[in-house]
């Protein structure tokens, strides 16, 4: 009887033992399952920051193109001779602005400028960047070209029309135009993918 006591000790100990190895076992499974999520979960998020970094980038690239472009357009001036009617300028005041603004990079001056026409009129108006400082007290030509935004488009007779500004800054409007739309593409496809990740956590 006792012999048989035994082996049935014998038996339960090497079954509490084998049920303690494979707890062991498992346990050991699922801290490296753990350890497997948590670096997938940092290498998912390195990503993110690697391609929003990416993303910062390329819009920061597209702006400054962007600004390049405004700019050489507005470095070329205006054609006088294309002008409607012409009159005498004279500057009253001005205030600088810059080193960015909606005319792109650079400083200019706004100035309150009153222009005589030559039928006789007059027109007094805040001009931005087509006049300085220099200016005061001193009367200089201007051609009348149209209006634009609601101001009036003017050329200066002692400045002279520089075309090749504005095609160099189309250009660079036009290259402008390439990380500009690479830029969104990767902003739908970041969207997209944060939505999915949203809707696989839910």
């Amino acid at each position: 009887m006792g012999s048989q006591d035994d082996r049935i000790a014998r038996y339960r100990a090497e079954l509490e033992a084998a049920e303690a190895e494979l707890q062991r076992e498992k346990a050991e499974q699922e801290a490296v399952d753990s350890g497997a999520e948590a670096t997938a979960a940092g290498e998912r998020g390195s990503r993110r920051l690697r391609d929003l970094g990416f993303l910062v980038g390329v819009l920061t690239l597209s702006l400054l193109l962007v600004g390049v472009s405004m700019t050489l357009t507005g470095m070329a001036g205006h054609d006088i001779g294309d002008a409607r009617r012409t009159g005498s300028a004279t500057v009253t005041s001005c205030e600088r602005r810059g080193p960015v603004t909606n005319r792109g990079f650079g400083f200019h001056e706004r100035c309150a400028v009153t222009i005589r026409w030559d039928d006789g009129t007059a027109t007094r108006l805040v001009d931005d960047g087509t006049f300085r400082s220099a200016d005061i007290a001193h009367e200089v030509r201007v051609g009348y070209l149209g209006t634009r935004k609601y101001a009036l488009e003017l050329a200066r007779e002692d400045t002279p029309y520089r075309p090749w500004f504005t095609w160099v800054g189309v250009l660079a409007g036009l290259i402008a135009a390439v990380p500009g739309i690479l830029a969104v593409m990767m902003l739908h496809a970041y969207v997209r993918a944060a939505l999915r990740g949203r809707r696989s956590a839910g």
